[in-house]
């Protein structure tokens, strides 16, 4: 759904710069004439009623677009920046740091990201787990899930607390040689 919105937004930004262009005289000297065809012209000047209904509806668009945009401002605020008083964002901060501490312990996994999202009536808890290729994540989700995600539970004081886990290989970073694997006898 994204992308669709993305590419329409580019689409339109695209036709609103060249038609400023062409407005412009960069392509040539404008028309002189109308810039509406002359029936469409006709209809307009005729009915009373055409151009407030048209702007009534370009209006109306404008008005979702701004609040859909207020919408996703809103969702982006609240995955950063949580809506929790400072003594439980606190709380969150030490948990985290051990969560990730004993989650890095579990086998095969190299790198745990936490971070408690949300608003303060619905938060929640997302964790990026990097693992090795050949690891289990059956084993890893339920070793996660039953040690260091509900110490965090208990630590910050929501029992309750929704967790999404995001898996994803673990990639080698650019820049460092990796080392050679001793070959097998």
């Amino acid at each position: 759904m994204r992308i669709a919105i993305a590419l329409t937004g580019a689409v339109l930004f695209a036709c609103g710069g060249a038609a400023l262009t062409a407005g412009l005289g960069v392509f040539g000297p404008p028309a002189e004439g109308p810039l509406l065809d002359p029936a469409l012209a006709r209809f307009a000047g005729g009915s009373g009623w055409f151009l407030p209904a048209a702007a009534g509806v370009a209006e109306i668009l404008a008005l979702a677009g701004q609040l859909w945009l207020v919408v996703q401002a809103r969702y982006l605020v609240h995955q950063w920046w949580p809506d929790l008083d400072a003594q439980t964002r606190a709380r969150a901060r030490d948990a985290g740091d051990a969560l990730i501490r004993d989650a890095r312990d579990l086998p095969g996994v190299h790198d745990v990201r936490a971070r408690l999202t949300g608003t303060a009536d619905r938060p929640r808890l997302l964790l990026k787990v990097a693992c090795a290729g050949d690891t289990l994540i059956g084993e890893v989700y339920g070793e996660l899930g039953a040690g260091p995600v509900e110490r965090y539970r208990r630590a910050v004081g929501m029992p309750d607390l929704p967790v999404v886990i995001r898996f994803r290989p673990a990639l080698p970073r650019p820049g460092k040689a990796q080392e050679p694997q001793p070959e097998p006898a």
